[in-house]
């Protein structure tokens, strides 16, 4: 049976292709230029890189929050329920 995404998944899986592919690209201009004798500098292009990578952050950042979100149940987590801690004793 195949499972379907969701969109939040898909959106934080675009960011970070996206995010990956234009960060080598980039990086691949940074040492064409270099190779080439480039003497002057790269703000666009650096300031691409940490733009993408704060975009991904923030995707990041509320896709983890919507998933911790939807993995709790009576306001603990499902690998607290599963995993209890040794320290937790439970009275028959």
């Amino acid at each position: 049976m195949k499972k379907n995404w969701s969109v939040s998944k898909l959106i934080a899986c675009g960011v970070l292709v996206t995010d990956m592919t234009a960060t080598y690209l980039v990086l691949f201009l940074c040492w064409l230029s270099i190779i080439r004798g480039f003497s002057g500098s790269l703000p666009y292009l650096t300031t691409l890189i940490g733009a993408l990578q704060a975009s991904t952050a923030v995707v990041l950042s509320a896709y983890y929050s919507k998933s911790k979100a939807e993995n709790t149940r009576g306001g603990i987590t499902y690998d607290a329920a599963f995993n209890p801690s040794p320290d937790c004793e439970r009275s028959l």
